[in-house]
């Protein structure tokens, strides 16, 4: 049978567009996720992607703040936080998924354990107890079977670039107070505000400086050396206190359910429904980097993804960690280092686990000054929000679209400024999941998606023009 006269331009120009976007992935990577990265660079890179997780070191803090844990209690804590990380790190890039992601506590969680460990008759153990119930339900319906899961459906809904492109700047708008904020400090802090914004400023402006550099090792270390540019320079006008350090014991064990363990069927249910907000943003974020390495992303691939974190979520809260989700920010330092590499990622992990067994590291991190902390943050969480910016450019925006879209990011940053008193006054499963700006828009952007009139017209992708191949 004899093809059409068109049928070999077709399939060249088909074959070129491949080409484009294999050259494309490489001019945006030195390493793919399947690369080799020397030992001492991995290792280095590991450290990097730990210092920019701010949440990690200020959720154990604030929570045994919260409840007057002794000391010791609170140490636990962090090193239970440093496991669980490390542990779901480990577990989503090198066995399920296989996404170069490194994971952090999730506010969200942390945000209804605490108002569960607070509420009379309750307890941190019926918090955590719940928790582990809760992931492990999501664990359940996230094994795809034959290529399909309870949460596939989820998963087409979240790779439309209108609704993953709203998804990353809702999470972003989420952890915006980790960034500035706490770069300026509060007019209590003896470095506020001079000090502060000083050494801040230089760790941002070292960390732009090597993000852009031609020179690959400065790339690929550019946070490590931006935050010790920043440390001296914060140094030189106010000491950093390594006291602590000294005096921290070398080795702590994780104690299993060290507050009790008891279950509740509402915690279960809101935590159901707040676990929902990491699966979309694990999703979001593995199809981001999918696009981005050229690999493919296929629904059975982000089911098991999700399974990686609620796996790791159900193990971690037996020893006191908190529900983990992908960070934006350490996904920002794929692009500014060009190394995308699983190797890189898992390295991450097992640093993380060897942080959570000893105390003297886990201080030592913990005395690294907030502000410096924070100003890096303010530059890796800047290029993840343009990059929904870019996502939302792909989008053909049609009246329909602007309003909905419109409507639904609005609503989401606004929830961010309601009256704490408003939550008072509300249902706790109703305040608990209004406090998630993630669930707030993207629930309204499908809703008001499948009620209002009118129908998006799908525009095909064109093949290369003539001049392209």
């Amino acid at each position: 049978m004899s093809s059409s006269p068109h049928a070999g331009s077709r399939q060249a120009n088909v074959s070129t567009a491949v080409e484009s976007q294999v050259h494309s992935t490489e001019a945006m990577f030195d390493v793919l996720p399947g690369g080799h990265v020397p030992a001492k660079d991995s290792i280095l890179m590991g450290l990097q992607n730990i210092f920019v997780m701010t949440g990690i070191f200020v959720f154990p803090g604030i929570m045994g703040k919260s409840f007057g844990l002794p000391i010791g209690m609170v140490a636990d804590l962090y090193g239970a936080t440093f496991i669980g990380c490390g542990l779901t790190t480990i577990l989503i890039a090198g066995f399920f998924g296989r996404a170069p992601l490194v994971v952090g506590p999730y506010a969200g969680v942390f945000a209804a354990l605490m108002s569960f460990g607070h509420m009379p008759g309750s307890s941190l153990g019926a918090g955590f107890g719940s928790l582990c119930v809760a992931s492990l339900i999501w664990c359940a319906l996230s094994v795809p079977i034959r290529g399909k899961s309870a949460i596939a459906l989820l998963a087409r809904i979240v790779r439309t670039p209108e609704i993953a492109g709203v998804i990353v700047m809702l999470v972003m708008m989420q952890i915006a107070d980790l960034a500035f904020p706490h770069w300026l400090g509060k007019s209590t802090d003896p470095t506020f505000p001079l000090i502060n914004l000083g050494a801040g400023l230089v760790t941002a402006v070292v960390l732009m400086v090597l993000a852009i550099s031609k020179i690959r090792i400065l790339r690929r270390l550019a946070l490590l050396i931006a935050l010790i540019a920043g440390a001296v320079t914060f140094e030189c006008f106010h000491a950093i206190d390594f006291g602590m350090v000294a005096k921290a014991p070398w080795v702590v064990l994780p104690h299993f359910f060290a507050f009790g363990f008891s279950v509740n069927p509402q915690y279960v249910l809101v935590f159901f429904l707040v676990i929902v907000a990491i699966n979309i943003q694990t999703m979001t974020l593995m199809s981001v980097v999918g696009e981005w390495t050229g690999e493919a992303m296929p629904t059975a691939r982000l089911s098991w993804g999700v399974f990686a974190m609620m796996l790791g979520s159900a193990l971690g809260s037996c020893i006191g960690a908190f529900s983990n989700v992908p960070y934006p920010a350490n996904v920002a330092l794929l692009r500014s280092t060009r190394v995308a590499s699983r190797q890189v990622t898992m390295a991450t992990g097992i640093i993380l686990v060897v942080m959570g067994f000893f105390n003297k590291l886990d201080y030592l991190f913990v005395v690294l000054p907030v502000p410096i902390l924070a100003a890096a943050a303010t530059v890796l969480f800047g290029m993840v929000f343009v990059h929904g910016v870019e996502m939302l450019a792909e989008v053909e925006w049609t009246e329909r679209r602007l309003a909905i879209t419109g409507f639904s990011l609005m609503l989401g940053f606004g929830s961010l400024f309601i009256d704490p008193e408003v939550f008072k006054a509300l249902p706790l499963v109703v305040s608990l999941l209004l406090k998630q700006p993630v669930i707030v828009g993207v629930a309204s952007l499908m809703i008001f998606s499948a009620l209002l009139p009118g129908r998006t017209r799908a525009v095909p992708s064109p093949l290369p023009s003539p001049r392209q191949s």
